[in-house]
């Protein structure tokens, strides 16, 4: 199958926006804007998230690792570009949005979800995560940020 088609085809797959943040054991901070991100089992929770092997936090995220998924709201388009874009990397954490005492999570997302990486599996270009969920916290009404056709969804 020509890749083209298949880019086209996955245009049409409307996802939530999610920012995956971690700190290595240095106290560095690491995030990036994800859309490839799935539960994956309830008994026990878990959740699937891929990352790109050029992706900066990809090294971080091995076994036993801690990491949040931040599941946006559709007022926080500016976070989701500022962790999709290199040339923001190393300005990520400079605003407020963030709480970094521990685990980095963004204060007011609709969800935050707190995993450890149980297993991750080398695929091609990218590198899939399999986090056990340690806790949640979500907003009491639904307000997602979605992604779809090469942008955002009102």
């Amino acid at each position: 199958m020509p890749k083209e088609q298949f880019l086209i085809a996955m245009r049409f797959l409307a996802s939530s926006v999610s920012v995956i943040s971690a700190k290595d054991s240095f106290g560095n901070l690491y995030a990036m804007t994800a859309s490839s991100v799935t539960s994956l089992t309830i008994d026990p929770p878990s959740i699937l998230v891929c990352v790109n092997n050029g992706a900066s936090i990809h090294d971080v995220l091995i076994k036993g690792e801690n990491l949040c998924i931040s599941i946006l709201k559709k007022t926080q388009q500016e976070i989701s570009n500022i962790c999709s874009s290199k040339e923001q990397e190393s300005s990520r954490f400079e605003n407020n949005f963030w709480d970094v005492s521990d685990i980095p999570f963004i204060k007011e997302a609709q969800s935050n979800i707190f995993c450890k990486v149980d297993e991750t599996i080398l695929y091609n270009t990218h590198k899939i995560v399999i986090a056990s969920v340690l806790r949640s916290e979500s907003a009491k009404t639904f307000n997602t940020l979605m992604y779809a056709d090469g942008g955002y969804l009102d």
